[in-house]
């Protein structure tokens, strides 16, 4: 068997993620995200914002790479699935 790198996740299905039911389940979940996302970038993306709705999770913000930005999406994608729209900006 195939042992994958720390930190990565087998892909899941989607409903194994379902979305907050509540303001505040979602509110916890976008803390998470966010706190996830700026461990796993080392702080690389600036101005971050997540926003957890009923259609999925939503990244906006700014980094330096598009590696950085893929870091972001991923660490976003191992709490909430493969409902995100990743609207990180490289500058």
């Amino acid at each position: 068997m195939t042992r994958l790198p720390d930190g990565c996740n087998p892909r899941r299905d989607p409903l194994d993620y379902p979305l907050p039911e509540t303001l505040a389940e979602a509110q916890r979940l976008a803390a998470s995200i966010e706190q996830a996302v700026q461990q796993h970038t080392g702080g690389g993306v600036q101005d971050l914002r997540v926003r957890v709705n009923r259609r999925g999770v939503h990244l906006e913000g700014r980094c330096a790479t598009y590696y950085c930005k893929q870091l972001a999406q991923q660490a976003a994608m191992d709490l909430s699935g493969e409902r995100l729209e990743n609207r990180i900006e490289v500058s």
